[in-house]
């Protein structure tokens, strides 16, 4: 999933010890949140802003200090890399052993830079697959800059703002965290991590040559195949996209007003109003 957020603060830079929120706060914020929400749907107004929010308040999207500590831990022990001067392996394993064990909370742009005599696409499925059968909290990227280069974005619970586009991006990890409410009336996929989120969509179709002969999504469950189509009709599609966008969102709420279900009905919604091309592959023994 990708939230649309503000820049936020580095607490390194604010250390004052901040006061802790209590449980009926908490709950008095969300129903303000919720009220807003539909308020503003009622007007028909965009709330997006409002349901961010109250998702992320909902699920505590947030990191204690043992995980800040330990990524900040790792950013000192990793090798510097970049384009010019990459970490050199022998296989897939040596990429899954440096990547960090929690998510990139300092809102930078932290990439790694790998070289080997050749990646296929089956050792790149290969390192997501590695990463993903722990369902690690954060997402990451891998973009391939030819055939012997890639760089793997590290980003943060809700989004990934490190993946360079300026190659062929090979697929993401999305993390499956949450216990989500009414899960039961909701897209299988979705619960599962993999359906295409509103961020990925506008992605998509923003960098289209680096996702033209497919992109993948990942998940502890599987993955999905996307194939976008090379030209739409830009005025629909963005208005298409806003409806999926607030639908979207609304899905981490327990509400399935997208109606969607089954695999086939969220194929056939993403080929009828995108014109993507999407195929599930599920890892059978981590289906859950």
């Amino acid at each position: 999933m990708k939230f649309e957020k503000p820049p936020q603060p580095n607490p390194t830079e604010n250390p004052e010890p901040q006061e802790t929120e209590t449980a009926q706060e908490k709950k008095s914020v969300m129903q303000k949140l919720r009220d807003q929400v539909v308020i503003k749907e009622s007007a028909g107004e965009d709330a997006t802003k409002e349901k961010i929010a109250l998702i992320e308040k909902l699920y505590a999207i947030d990191y204690t200090d043992g995980e800040k500590k330990a990524f900040d831990d790792w950013l000192t022990r990793v090798s510097e890399s970049s384009a010019e001067k990459p970490i050199i392996v022998n296989d897939v394993e040596e990429v899954a052993r440096f990547l960090p064990q929690n998510g990139n909370y300092r809102g930078e742009k932290i990439n790694l830079f790998f070289k080997k005599e050749e990646f296929s696409s089956d050792e790149l499925r290969a390192i997501l697959e590695m990463f993903s059968k722990d369902n690690p909290s954060f997402e990451i990227s891998i973009v391939k800059h030819g055939n012997n280069l890639i760089s793997v974005g590290i980003g943060d619970k809700v989004r990934n703002g490190s993946t360079i586009l300026d190659g062929e991006y090979f697929g993401h990890y999305h993390p499956t965290q949450f216990k989500l409410e009414n899960e039961e009336a909701l897209p299988s996929c979705f619960t599962m991590g993999l359906m295409p989120s509103a961020g990925d969509i506008k992605g998509f179709l923003k960098h289209f040559e680096s996702v033209k002969d497919g992109t993948r999504i990942f998940s502890k469950n599987g993955y999905v195949f996307i194939k976008p189509a090379p030209a739409l009709e830009t005025e629909k599609v963005g208005q298409v996209l806003g409806e999926f966008s607030q639908k979207y969102f609304d899905l981490f709420l327990g509400l399935n007003k997208l109606g969607l279900k089954s695999d086939e009905e969220v194929i056939d919604y993403f080929r009828e109003n995108f014109e993507f091309d999407i195929e599930f592959h599920y890892f059978r023994q981590r289906k859950t």
